[in-house]
C-alpha cells in the first residue's frame, strides 16, 4: 500500500464557551486543521490538529502550507504502515513544526489500524484501561459563579476531580479558588492551571495559600521556568505538572531530571503525534511518575481515549473541550467518567462531510 495523495482542510468549529486562561479570553470557534491521507487500496487516513497559535505552535494559516508544501509531498509512494521511518522523514522535511505533523501522523495511525483491521489502541500494545479518565472544568468568572458551576457539574457527573484555570492576579485567584473549594466541601479535589502565569515570586505565596485553604489535587504548570518548577516542587507537598515545559522527548528527560513535576500533561498536537507521547510515558513509567492526556475534540479526543488506554501511567484524569458541534457522523461522548476508544479499525470513527464543508475556512 501507497499513499497517493493529501487533502488538507482548515475549521472553525464553535465551541460552547470560549476559554479564558492568563494567555488572554480565547476565540469563540476552535480553529482546527484536517488531514485526510489517501493510498491506492483505496483507504483513507483522518488526522487533526489543533490551532495553539499565539500562545505556542503554528498558526492555521502554517499549519495547512507545512503540511501541503512539506509533509504532504514527502509522504507520497511512501507506506503509511512505516510510522517510524515517517516520523524521522518529517523531522528532516521541516524540523519543529510539531502541530503540522501530529495532523499528518494521527492519519497514518488510523491508516494502519483500518489495514490491519484493529483499533489504534491495538498497534500501542494494547488496552491497560477503558479509556481517558474525566475530570470536571469549571469555567473562569466571579468566585461565586464559579463556586455555582463547580456545584452543577458536580451534581451533573460525580468527577473526583475538577479543574479551573489560574495564573492571573494572585489576590483573585485565590478569592475563586476559596469560592470554589468551599462549594465543592470535600467532594471533589481541585487541578489548577495556570498557563505559565506566575512569576517565581507570585506562585509561592499564592499556591501555598491555596494548599492551605484545602482541596488542592495538582498544580498544572503555574510558573514558565523549569528552574521555578523545580523550587515549587520543592517547596510544595501538592504535585505538579508540567504542561508547556514539555514538548520533545529531551524536554520529558529535563523534568524527570530535574525533578521539576510529578505528572505531565501530554497532548498529541503539542508532541507531534501519538509515537513521541508513548516515548515520554515511558520515560515517566519508568520514573514513577504519572501523566494526564489532554483530549480537546473530534478526532483528537478519539485518538486521545485510544493511548490513555493503552498507557500504564496515564491515570490522571483530563477534563474534555466541549464544542457546539462535531465532524464526525456521531459525536464521541464519554462514557460515564471515561472516554472510550471506538473499537471499529482505526480510530473507529467516521467523517461528516457535510459538517467538514460547513466549517471549512478559507485562507
Amino acid at each position: 500500500m501507497k499513499i497517493t495523495d493529501a487533502t488538507v482542510t482548515p475549521l472553525a468549529v464553535p465551541r460552547q464557551s470560549a476559554l479564558t486562561t492568563s494567555y488572554g479570553a480565547g476565540k469563540d470557534a476552535a480553529e482546527t486543521v484536517l488531514v485526510q491521507l489517501h493510498t491506492d487500496e483505496g483507504l483513507v487516513g483522518i488526522g487533526q490538529t489543533s490551532v495553539d497559535a499565539p500562545y505556542y505552535g503554528e498558526s492555521m494559516e502554517g499549519i495547512v502550507t507545512n503540511i501541503r508544501k512539506h509533509f504532504a509531498p514527502a509522504l507520497i509512494g511512501e507506506d503509511p504502515l512505516n510510522i517510524e521511518y515517517l516520523n524521522q522523514k518529517f523531522k528532516s522535511t521541516l524540523s519543529g513544526h510539531l502541530n503540522s505533523q501530529s495532523a499528518v501522523e494521527l492519519a497514518l495511525w488510523d491508516l494502519k489500524g483500518k489495514a490491519l483491521g484493529v483499533p489504534v489502541y491495538q498497534l500501542l500494545g494494547g488496552r491497560v484501561r477503558p479509556g481517558t479518565p474525566l475530570m470536571g472544568f469549571v469555567t473562569h468568572g466571579e468566585p461565586q459563579a464559579m463556586a455555582e458551576d463547580a456545584n452543577r457539574v458536580l451534581a451533573e457527573t460525580p468527577y473526583s476531580m475538577l479543574k479551573m484555570k489560574v495564573g492571573m492576579e494572585p489576590a483573585e485567584d485565590i478569592a475563586r479558588y476559596q469560592a470554589v473549594a468551599e462549594a465543592v466541601a470535600g467532594r471533589a479535589l481541585i487541578q489548577v492551571d495556570g498557563n505559565r502565569g506566575y512569576t517565581l515570586p507570585e506562585a509561592l505565596p499564592t499556591l501555598t495559600t491555596m494548599q492551605e485553604i484545602g482541596g488542592l489535587g495538582a498544580i498544572e504548570q503555574p510558573v514558565a521556568a523549569l528552574s521555578d518548577m523545580k523550587e515549587l516542587s520543592r517547596r510544595l507537598s501538592i504535585p505538579l505538572m508540567s504542561d508547556e515545559s514539555i514538548f520533545v522527548l529531551e524536554d520529558a528527560m529535563a523534568v524527570i531530571r530535574e525533578r521539576a513535576a510529578m505528572l505531565a500533561l501530554m497532548k498529541v498536537t503539542k508532541h507531534g503525534g501519538i509515537l513521541t507521547v508513548q516515548k515520554i510515558a515511558a520515560l515517566f513509567d519508568a520514573a514513577g511518575l504519572g501523566l494526564s492526556i489532554a483530549i480537546y475534540y473530534d478526532l483528537i479526543g478519539v485518538a486521545t481515549a485510544h493511548l490513555s488506554a493503552a498507557l500504564p501511567c496515564a491515570t490522571w484524569p483530563s477534563p474534555a473541550t466541549p464544542l457546539e458541534d462535531t465532524i464526525l457522523t456521531q459525536p464521541f461522548e464519554p462514557d460515564g467518567l471515561v472516554l472510550r476508544p471506538p473499537e471499529g479499525p482505526g480510530f473507529g470513527v467516521d467523517l461528516d462531510p457535510e459538517k467538514v464543508e460547513k466549517y471549512t475556512v478559507d485562507l
